[in-house]
């Protein structure tokens, strides 16, 4: 087994980048993180697997420490993880939004067999897999949720096939249904909480909130990026080789959230939906208007809009009078 020197090691090395964070609640979730790690190490007996948990953390560590260096994909992996956009954060967030306590559960499909019931999709989790907001991929159409797209012709009883060949057999539907539904779900990306727009508390509307509801993270995420209109730009090298050489770097940009950090926390709230009850048991996913743009496309790729401030200076830049242009003279 891996004896006590490389695990304290590894534990050292990983609190020596935790404290390098950026933010508070970085270092509180990864402090905790290296804790239960470390636990999961030591407790594990088998040899093997001992030491794939090691290299795991050990890479954990190396994408924290390149992060802090500048690489924006590291850092984007460091937050994701904290705010449960990955791992295992990511399936509790989604835990509360998988039952529908309100809806009955549908019946077996067979008599003799036990857990053979279909999955059920709570409004939540209706909201969530019909809006590209809150998916990886193309959101799905609301008929999909009833009759999935993997379902053979033969499912329906009226269908040609149906009648050549027989109905579809009861366990083969129930076990793509559920196949389906999993297979959609692992593509959810999970809100941290339920938004009231009117003020009023979960429990007066008898609905539930998310794992992560009233801790306010996403106002903190948006809170670190700042105002988006009246953002002071940064300091040039001529001001700064001018300003005072008595003051820190500290004091010249205290007032100032690093651009670097801004966009990182801007790309994070286009992966933070929001997911709001609108009354009557329905609920919308709507995007921080924070955020950097949209998140994916038909084309499943990242495509950045304009944020607010570029879109008025465009607008500035079309309502400004062209300069004429000089004729030359015939010669």
């Amino acid at each position: 087994m891996l004896g006590p020197p490389p695990l304290l090691t590894l534990y050292r090395d990983y609190l020596r980048a935790i404290r390098q964070l950026p933010h508070i609640y970085l270092r509180q979730f990864y402090r905790l993180k290296a804790r239960d790690d470390m636990e999961s190490i030591k407790s594990t007996k088998p040899l093997s697997l001992q030491r794939k948990k090691y290299k795991r953390v050990s890479n954990e560590l190396r994408k924290m420490t390149r992060g802090l260096q500048g690489d924006w994909r590291c850092f984007d992996h460091i937050i994701d993880v904290a705010y449960g956009r990955k791992g295992k954060l990511k399936h509790e967030l989604l835990e509360p939004f998988l039952a529908d306590l309100n809806v009955q559960v549908p019946p077996h499909n067979s008599p003799h067999m036990s857990r053979s019931g279909l999955p059920v999709y709570s409004p939540e989790l209706s909201a969530l897999l019909t809006s590209d907001i809150s998916r990886t991929t193309k959101a799905l159409k609301a008929s999909s949720l009833r009759q999935p797209t993997t379902l053979p012709p033969q499912a329906d009883p009226s269908s040609q096939e149906a009648q050549l060949f027989g109905p579809l057999d009861k366990l083969r539907e129930k076990n793509i249904r559920k196949r389906f539904f999993k297979h959609e779900v692992a593509k959810i990306i999970p809100p941290l909480e339920v938004e009231i727009p009117n003020g009023r508390s979960l429990e007066d509307l008898g609905i539930r909130g998310g794992a992560a509801q009233g801790l306010g993270l996403r106002k903190t995420v948006e809170a670190l990026i700042g105002s988006l209109s009246s953002r002071t730009p940064p300091l040039t090298r001529r001001e700064r080789q001018g300003s005072d050489p008595h003051s820190t770097a500290s004091e010249l940009t205290q007032h100032r959230p690093s651009r670097w950090l801004r966009r990182r926390y801007q790309s994070l709230l286009t992966r933070l939906p929001t997911l709001i009850y609108t009354g009557d048991g329905r609920y919308s996913v709507e995007r921080s208007p924070k955020s950097l743009g949209d998140l994916y496309t038909t084309g499943g790729r990242l495509l950045p809009v304009a944020a607010p401030a570029q879109v008025d200076w465009h607008k500035d830049v079309l309502t400004q009078p062209k300069a004429k242009k000089s004729r030359r003279p015939n010669p």
